[in-house]
């Protein structure tokens, strides 16, 4: 949070859009806090399904970032514009594998691994979930408990 001039903070409420909040509100991190919506409450069950969630994040089909959580104490291996990078990539590839659906199926999921970090995609209707996880995750495992809660 941002102290703009006594009284009124900066919030961040999503990774492109800021509200003014009154000065009593600082300690309060992330408006997630304040309205515990559907979404944010996935986020945080999801988070916990397994130590190597490094991150869970709730996509729009625009491709702006709907609810998120972070593993507490995790720093993000990205910088914000480079997150939102990887988030239009999500979508897009999504949007993509939607070419091949009338032949092959809709695509349920999907795992991306790199050295140093998996990235786990699950569609949710017309929403992405996308997942950050350590290397050594069981991502079979995370993907069925999150499509039994879904």
């Amino acid at each position: 949070m941002i102290n703009l001039i006594e009284g009124i903070v900066i919030s961040p409420f999503s990774q492109e859009n800021y509200f003014l909040l009154p000065n009593f509100l600082k300690s309060i991190q992330t408006v997630q806090e304040l309205v515990p919506r559907p979404e944010n409450l996935l986020c945080g069950k999801i988070l916990s399904i397994e130590e190597p969630i490094r991150f869970v994040g709730i996509l729009c089909k625009c491709g702006r970032l709907k609810a998120y959580d972070r593993k507490k104490g995790m720093i993000p291996q990205l910088s914000v514009p480079e997150t939102k990078l990887v988030h239009r990539k999500a979508l897009l590839k999504a949007k993509m594998n939607h070419v091949f659906d009338s032949k092959l199926g809709k695509t349920n999921w999907s795992v991306e691994s790199r050295d140093k970090v998996k990235w786990i995609t699950v569609n949710m209707g017309k929403d992405i979930i996308l997942i950050s996880t350590e290397i050594s995750s069981n991502h079979d495992k995370i993907v069925q408990t999150i499509l039994s809660m879904i």
